[in-house]
């Protein structure tokens, strides 16, 4: 009886022994459809995060609109009901101001000259305001594709587009820059885009190479012009109280993997983009480069008074055009 006492007793202290590791669980989540290239770094966030934090983190990744549509994932991710949110900084506008620069077309000359304005201070000081705002944190951010033009009618310059009907996104910024451009914009839907510029509601649309193929933009406006007026960027961020959560080392895991992930994705993005354009071509489409000078003089002309209007912060679009030189 006695021996039987003393094993049981060991039997116990052994259990006790037994380290156990409470994995941090994160819902990833954001509004992408499966298979496009956000969505493609949302599960090589998962697949980064989980090799480099196995013991540490438990993701569970959401994808499609399963959560609803880009604003209200967005909503979600500020209740702390999406831990991590894939997306783009456009979408943060509603909150911080300063982020309608990014939707400005010609502010950046260059996919370079974008990934140093999110490596800088001065995007810092953007996410800071993120934080402060809305309690989300930007843990990274890479450059994706240019949004491009897609019209009925060829366009050779800026004379070209003079009171062409134009299909433009609900961010105000983009309804401004079309204004100064000289074109007549109007907000429709995105999934009612193709069939706008089938009927001739409207005479042409703007977005990514991606964006347009999966909407068919090039078979309804098949001229295709690359202005490459806005450089598109995508990012991960976290809720503030679960950033706080997690102890230093899961900080720097997490952020690493955030990083690699938005690497990844900007290397993709530009390979995906000329891959995209020649199908166009191949279905119909015309691609034509263009010499955007023009437009980028008109957009630079109307910055005073978008600064005026309280579009984003005074300065802030000169001090961007400063981080490279001219």
């Amino acid at each position: 009886m006695k021996k039987a006492l003393i094993g049981a007793l060991i039997g116990l202290s052994t259990l006790w022994a037994v380290p156990t590791y409470a994995q941090t669980k994160l819902v990833v989540g954001g509004s992408e459809a499966v298979d496009s290239l956000l969505d493609k770094m949302a599960v090589k966030f998962k697949e980064i995060l989980e090799a480099k934090g196995a013991d540490e983190f438990k993701v569970n990744l959401i994808r499609g609109q399963s959560l609803g549509n880009a604003k209200e994932v967005l909503e979600q991710h500020q209740a702390g009901i999406v831990d991590v949110n894939f997306s783009r900084p456009d979408w943060l506008t509603s909150y911080v101001q300063d982020f309608q620069v990014l939707s400005w077309g010609f502010t950046f000359k260059d996919r370079e000259h974008l990934q140093t304005f999110l490596n800088s201070d001065l995007f810092e000081e953007m996410n800071q305001k993120t934080i402060d705002a809305v309690g989300l944190r930007i843990l990274a951010a890479g450059v994706d594709q240019p949004r491009i033009l897609y019209t009925n009618t060829p366009v050779k310059g800026v004379e070209d587009v003079q009171g062409l009907k134009m299909r433009v996104p609900g961010i105000k910024a983009y309804l401004k820059l079309w204004e100064a451009v000289g074109t007549i914009p109007s907000q429709v839907a995105w999934s009612e885009a193709f069939l706008a510029l089938k009927t001739g509601a409207v005479d042409g649309a703007e977005a990514d190479a991606s964006g347009a193929y999966s909407q068919k933009f090039h078979l309804a406006a098949p001229h295709v012009i690359r202005t490459n007026h806005v450089m598109s960027s995508a990012h991960f961020s976290v809720n503030e109280n679960k950033w706080k959560s997690l102890s230093k080392e899961q900080q720097t895991i997490l952020q690493s993997a955030a990083k690699e992930a938005v690497a990844w994705m900007s290397v993709q993005a530009k390979a995906d983009s000329e891959a995209i354009l020649a199908k166009m071509v191949e279905e119909g489409a015309m691609v034509a480069e263009i010499d955007n000078t023009q437009f980028a003089e008109k957009a630079k002309a109307a910055v005073q008074e978008m600064e005026a209007e309280g579009l984003w912060s005074e300065g802030l679009w000169q001090r961007i055009r400063d981080l490279v030189k001219e």
